[in-house]
């Protein structure tokens, strides 16, 4: 009884929080991201989707149901929305389909936006079936995704129409890399795959990223530990434990802001999450990507940085002779990354202003204050407030 009251106060305030948009008239998009679960990288996107659709009111469309149920209201579809975004984030697989599917049933036009092709992560396989995307993205007006891989990835399903336009987080690039700190620092971010995984890695193969902190150190560099989510916090202690800096304190940056702010000075990155691979190269902080997906080897293929990714799933890629070399080359790397990012950053805009020049956008309806009242009734009769 208690989660059903919850459910429906949550309802409410959604209602509520749509018909104030009602009233405010403008546009209004219906966004998907992962964006509202406390994982950074996600909450980046959201804020990333916000300052390149400056402008519109971006609003969560995530679960079909609920958006059906706004829709009768007159609070979801046409036309509340002008427009449907999938946004950042790995949502081109199985997991994304079905809000796909709301969207497009309510007729609204629909863009990607730097979205990621196959796996989102552990509890999902490898090598997702992507089958059913090909009919779905044909009714896309545009697909801009992430990396050189997801658009092969479409190309293989016979989606011609994809275009590689930068992860969306690269929307938050800075205007210049800081100088690194001396004594130098490096950051670590690290997640280990659920007990349950099949398609994870043992903890072992991160032997040579233990070595290599253990080198820094002897130089008298710094580590600095930093959590994307909170599941980050007990493998980064136990990576802590090892390494002999237990009582270290785990960073746990609340925006991107302050996460690069913390990796800005430092010399390095050792990111296993993708976002924080992403987010150090907005900094311009040479990172190496610590692969658990192909989702992390697509992005950094996108800034020409294969060289500087280690495929966890792959033995013979040795994270300690990577990032050794890294560190000798890191400082002149600064630039040319930020610059990248920057070049990203650019294509991410213009793309976005094609989505709101677009002919096929639907103009937020001229009744919208009559439409308000009706909301209201319906409300009214639907909830007896």
């Amino acid at each position: 009884m208690h989660s059903l009251l919850a459910a429906l106060h949550r309802n409410a305030l959604v209602a509520r929080e749509r018909l104030s948009l009602l009233r405010e008239g403008g546009q209004r998009v219906a966004y998907a991201g992962g964006h509202g679960w406390r994982n950074l990288g996600d909450d980046a996107l959201f804020e990333a989707a916000q300052r390149v659709l400056e402008g519109v009111h971006l609003v969560s469309f995530r679960y079909p149901r609920h958006e059906e149920r706004f829709a009768h209201l007159g609070l979801s579809g046409r036309p509340f929305f002008q427009r449907f975004v999938l946004g950042g984030g790995t949502f081109i697989n199985p997991y994304g389909l079905g809000t796909v599917r709301a969207a497009l049933r309510q007729g609204l036009p629909a863009w990607t936006l730097g979205t990621g092709v196959g796996s989102a992560g552990f509890n999902m396989s490898r090598k997702p079936d992507l089958a059913e995307w090909r009919a779905l993205l044909r009714d896309f007006q545009a697909v801009g995704v992430r990396g050189p891989r997801s658009k092969a990835l479409l190309e293989d399903l016979g989606v011609s129409h994809a275009e590689v336009i930068g992860d969306l987080a690269l929307v938050l690039a800075r205007e210049a890399p800081v100088r690194p700190l001396e004594p130098r620092r490096f950051a670590v971010n690290l997640v280990l795959p659920p007990r349950q995984e099949r398609e994870g890695f043992a903890y072992e193969r991160l032997e040579g990223l233990e070595r290599a902190i253990r080198h820094f150190m002897a130089r008298k560099w710094e580590p600095l530990f930093v959590a994307m989510h909170e599941h980050d916090v007990e493998a980064l202690y136990r990576l802590k434990v090892a390494v002999g800096r237990a009582e270290d304190l785990t960073h746990s940056p609340r925006t991107a802001e302050e996460y690069m702010e913390l990796v800005g000075p430092c010399t390095l990155t050792f990111a296993t999450r993708l976002h924080a691979a992403v987010l150090s190269c907005c900094a311009g902080t040479p990172t190496l990507s610590l692969g658990y997906r192909e989702k992390c080897l697509d992005f950094m293929s996108s800034l020409g940085l294969d060289a500087w990714h280690v495929d966890l799933s792959v033995p013979e890629e040795d994270i300690f002779e990577r990032a050794l070399e890294l560190a000798e080359v890191a400082d002149g790397l600064r630039a040319p990354i930020l610059a990248r990012a920057q070049a990203w950053q650019r294509r991410l805009h213009d793309y976005a202003r094609n989505l709101l020049a677009s002919s096929s956008w639907c103009e937020p309806s001229s009744g919208e204050g009559s439409q308000v009242h009706g909301v209201r009734d319906g409300i009214r009769d639907r909830t007896g407030t």
